[in-house]
């Protein structure tokens, strides 16, 4: 296959950026994943730390990255065209996170009036708006309805599918006043799908990314030995959902496969004892394409055709990549990944990410890469690293 592109990754969330760069390049690496996205979060001026980050990248990474701007601020918005021309073609915005649930990792939401207005900006200049639709006041009222727990279905069910129907919906919408395109990030309501496909028939630009997490976990956790492990946001849905979604992907209603990862530790996961303090995410790229291979193509609800779209071509083209990454042409970067469809292994925690577990572990899957390379170059042979920091590159910014 070409080499996976996940298009939605966090470096730093969680640990520092320059060490993530180095650890989790590598299981990406594993994984076969080749070209990553992160999430550019800055306070200040996004432009100005621009050159840093394309710096540490060419140092540090094993693997080559793009980029998304997460706007917050009206500097932000302001500085969407010129980030345009400089080759981000993914701007993100949280309708999540309005109060202090995200602070420390430097996530602040913004309000609908903020994401129209954003939107206008991204339209103007062929930018792609990436939106976090899970309803911030709902939210508020199904936690409050859940106190005095402290259990992973709690913590699921004060997330419930509306909170996302409602900001989705309203995202569409306001995409549809703007003539913006419009991607919806790590969707596990399969009720957002339904709401997407209205809009598609209005003749909306929109796309729909879901995570391996969400087509595997449902609110009860069943089949995870510890369920917390597997805590993020948005939370996980009733097991009709998950059904629900798998069709949709083998329908071809769902655009793209990406992790949402963002490596943290067993201690800080939970460390405090609370599900409402937990860390959400963990480093899920080391073993995405196994699972989408045992229980999508293994069990028929995806074609390898189809696999190869969602986690690797969609992407690529949808933010502006392909045909450089994505495809296996003349031209293109070479970026490759074999897998072993045969490969029967049980899932370890990943020895190369400072993320030091997986809430899969113990689990089976079938159909594993078995050799990585980026631009020509083997980075992993048989699950070992065979380059050092420095081979990654950014691309497609400037």
């Amino acid at each position: 296959m070409p080499g996976l592109v996940d298009c939605h990754t966090h470096f730093g969330a969680f640990l520092p950026f320059e060490e993530d760069l180095v650890t989790e390049t590598r299981a990406a690496a594993v994984g076969g994943v080749t070209t990553v996205f992160h999430v550019i979060l800055e306070a200040g001026s996004i432009l100005a730390r621009l050159p840093y980050y394309l710096d540490a990248v060419r140092r540090l990474a094993v693997v080559d990255m793009h980029f998304w701007a997460a706007c917050m601020t009206e500097e932000h918005l302001c500085e969407i065209p010129a980030l345009r021309r400089r080759g981000i073609r993914g701007f993100k915005f949280f309708l999540s996170y309005k109060g202090d649930e995200m602070e420390d990792v430097g996530i602040y939401g913004i309000d609908y009036a903020y994401l129209q207005r954003g939107l206008e900006q991204v339209a103007a200049c062929d930018g792609v708006a990436v939106v976090h639709a899970e309803n911030y006041e709902l939210l508020q009222l199904h936690k409050q309805r859940q106190v005095g727990r402290n259990d992973f279905e709690s913590f699921c069910r004060s997330r419930p599918s509306i909170c996302e129907e409602i900001d989705a919906y309203a995202a569409c919408r306001m995409a549809q006043e703007a003539g913006a395109e419009l991607y919806l990030v790590h969707i596990g309501s399969a009720d957002v799908v339904d709401i997407v496909r209205r809009f598609r028939r209005r003749g909306v630009r929109v796309y729909v990314e879901t995570s391996p997490r969400y087509l595997l976990i449902d609110e009860t956790g069943t089949g995870l030995a510890e369920p917390e492990l597997a805590l993020t946001t948005p939370s996980y849905k009733p097991a009709g959902h998950r059904e629900r979604l798998w069709t949709a992907v083998g329908e071809g209603a769902v655009d793209t496969v990406a992790t949402d990862s963002a490596a943290n530790t067993l201690g800080e996961k939970v460390g405090a004892g609370s599900v409402w303090r937990a860390q959400p995410s963990w480093q899920e790229m080391p073993t995405s394409l196994a699972s989408m291979m045992t229980h999508g193509v293994n069990q028929d609800r995806v074609t390898m055709s189809q696999l190869t779209a969602l986690m690797s071509t969609n992407a690529a083209r949808i933010f502006g990549l392909y045909p450089r990454k994505g495809s296996v042409v003349e031209g293109a970067d070479a970026d490759l990944v074999i897998a072993d469809d045969e490969a029967t292994r049980t899932v370890e925690r990943c020895a190369h990410s400072a993320c030091d577990y997986t809430p899969y572990e113990g689990r089976s899957l079938t159909g594993w890469p078995v050799l990585t390379m980026v631009r020509g170059n083997v980075v992993m042979d048989e699950g070992a690293i065979t380059e050092g920091p420095g081979l990654g590159r950014a691309i497609g910014v400037e």
